[in-house]
C-alpha cells in the first residue's frame, strides 16, 4: 500500500484486559501525535476517557450481543445502545454484582467466532467501518480477533493489512476450551497469523515460549515489541493526597503497595500471608491494596475477610485516579505484584520503576523480563506461589537500606526500555513504516 498509512485499533474494553487496553490506546495516541489518522473500534465496552481528541471511536459490538450462547443482533443493535445511555460506572457496577457474567460473555464471544457459522455480520460491519474511515492498517489487540479481521478482508471492497498482537490470548484459549471450540480456535489463530503481512507482535520473550507450547505456533512467526509507559517524572504530590484517599496512612512507615486488578489470578492473598509473617517478625509496614476489578467483587470480599482474620490493617481501595496512582508510586517503599498467573508483561512494574520505586514480582512469566536490563535490576523476584519466600524478599527490601537504594537508583534506568516512543518506533519499524527495515516483511497467504 503506497498511500499514507491510517490506523485503527480493534480492542475489547471489558473483562480482565485493562492492561491490554491501556497499551493499545497508548499506542493509538502516540500514532495520532505523530500525525497519522487513527480510529479505535471497541467491542463489548469502552474506555473512551483514555483516547486523545481527534481519534474517531466506534462501537463494533456491545456486550449484549453475547448475552446468550448464540450472538443476538437484536440485543446488540437495540439494547446495547440504550444501556450505554446510562453512566459507565453504573453499567460496570451492575455487571460486577453478577459474578461470572463477564466470563460468560467472553466465552460466548469466543464460541461464536470459532464455530462454523462464524460472525459474518460482525465482519461486514468491521469492513464498513474501515472503508468509511479509510483505514489501511488494522492493529488487533488480541490475536484471537485475527479470524474476524481476516474474514472482513476476504469479503473485499476495501483493501487493508492487519497486525496481530499477542498479549492475553491464553485467556481466550481457555474460553475456547470451555466453549468446546479449542481445535478451531488454534487453527483459526494460526491461519490468521499466516495471512498477515508481518510476524505477530508479542509483549515478552517468555510469552513467545508459552504460545509455542500451548498454541503450537511457530516461533519464527512472532517478534517481541515491549509495551510502553509514560516515563515522564511527575511533580511530587503532597502526601496529604494519599491521606485523603486512605485515612490513617503515615509518611514515616514504609508503604507496601499492590496496584492492579483485584481478581483471583493476581494472587493478592499471598501478599496478605506474607504481611502477616512480617508482622510476627515485627517488621513495620503499611499495606495499601487498590485497583479495579473486572470479574465481580467476590475476590475483593475474600481479601477483606482474610485480612480481618489475620488481624491486618489494610488500606483498601478501588479504582484510583491518575494523580493518586502517581502519588502512590512516589511514596511507596516498594510495589508488590504477586500474580499466580504467568503474566505476559508487567505494566505496573514498569510504571513503578520509572518513578524509582523498586518492585517485587514472581520468577515466572514475562514480568521477570521487565525488572532487569543486563546487570541492572529495578526489583527482586520471589518463588512463584510461595508466600514464605515473598515474605523473605519483602523483608530484604524493607530492612536492607543499601539494597533498596541500589534498586531505586537503577529502576528508572531499567524502565527506559519501556518508553511509549520505543514501543511506537518498534511497531512502526516492524511494519516497515517510516523505516527501511525490511527483514520481517512477507506476502500474506491470501493477499487482499
Amino acid at each position: 500500500m503506497s498511500q499514507q498509512p491510517s490506523f485503527a485499533v480493534l480492542t475489547i474494553g471489558s473483562g480482565g484486559f485493562l492492561g491490554s487496553t491501556v497499551r493499545d490506546i497508548t499506542l493509538a495516541n502516540a500514532l495520532r501525535q505523530r500525525g497519522y489518522a487513527v480510529a479505535v473500534y471497541w467491542m463489548l465496552e469502552t474506555n473512551a476517557d483514555l483516547v486523545d481528541a481527534g481519534i474517531a471511536q466506534r462501537m463494533l459490538c456491545y456486550g449484549t450481543r453475547y448475552h446468550f450462547k448464540r450472538p443476538s443482533m437484536l440485543l446488540d443493535r437495540l439494547l446495547g445502545p440504550l444501556l450505554f445511555l446510562t453512566p459507565k460506572a453504573m453499567r460496570v457496577a451492575t455487571v460486577q454484582r453478577s459474578d461470572g457474567y463477564v466470563h460468560r460473555l467472553l466465552e460466548h464471544m469466543v464460541g461464536a467466532q470459532f464455530r462454523p457459522a462464524g460472525e459474518a455480520d460482525l465482519a461486514r460491519r468491521l469492513a464498513r467501518f474501515m472503508k468509511r474511515d479509510g483505514i489501511t492498517h488494522l492493529l488487533l489487540s488480541f490475536a484471537s480477533l485475527g479470524p474476524l479481521a481476516l474474514d472482513a478482508r476476504r469479503r473485499g471492497g476495501h483493501p487493508f493489512d492487519y497486525l496481530v498482537t499477542f498479549q492475553g490470548d491464553e485467556q481466550f484459549a481457555e474460553y475456547a476450551r470451555k466453549a468446546g471450540v479449542f481445535p478451531a480456535f488454534r487453527e483459526g489463530v494460526n491461519t490468521a497469523l499466516r495471512a498477515s503481512r508481518w510476524p505477530a507482535v508479542t509483549v515478552s520473550a517468555d510469552y513467545i515460549d508459552r504460545l509455542v507450547a500451548e498454541l503450537d505456533l511457530p516461533r519464527s512467526a512472532m517478534k517481541v515489541v515491549y509495551n510502553g509507559v509514560d516515563l515522564a517524572a511527575p511533580e511530587r504530590a503532597p502526601f496529604a493526597l494519599l491521606q485523603q484517599a486512605f485515612p490513617g496512612l503515615r509518611e514515616d512507615v514504609p508503604i507496601v503497595l499492590f496496584l492492579g486488578r483485584q481478581d483471583v489470578e493476581k494472587g493478592i492473598d499471598l501478599l496478605l500471608y506474607a504481611a502477616r509473617l512480617l508482622a510476627a517478625r515485627h517488621v513495620p509496614l503499611q499495606l495499601v491494596i487498590c485497583g479495579s476489578t473486572a470479574l465481580g467483587q467476590g475476590y475483593r470480599n475474600v481479601l477483606a475477610a482474610i485480612g480481618a482474620h489475620l488481624g491486618l490493617s489494610i488500606h483498601h481501595g478501588g479504582t484510583v485516579s491518575h494523580a493518586l496512582r502517581q502519588a502512590l508510586y512516589a511514596y511507596s517503599h516498594c510495589v508488590v505484584y504477586p500474580s499466580i498467573n504467568r503474566e505476559p508483561f508487567g505494566l505496573v512494574a514498569a510504571e513503578a520503576m520509572s518513578q524509582g520505586t523498586p518492585v517485587l514480582v514472581p520468577d515466572y512469566g514475562g514480568i521477570g523480563e521487565v525488572i532487569r536490563d543486563g546487570f541492572k535490576a529495578g526489583g527482586l523476584t520471589f518463588r512463584t506461589w510461595d508466600s514464605g519466600d515473598l515474605a523473605r524478599q519483602l523483608e530484604r527490601l524493607l530492612t536492607d537500606r543499601e539494597l533498596h537504594a541500589r534498586l531505586a537508583h537503577d529502576a528508572p534506568i531499567v524502565a527506559q526500555r519501556f518508553s511509549v516512543d520505543a514501543m511506537t518506533r518498534g511497531v512502526l519499524s516492524h511494519m516497515q513504516i517510516g523505516s527501511d527495515a525490511r527483514r520481517h516483511v512477507r506476502e500474506p497467504a491470501d493477499a487482499a
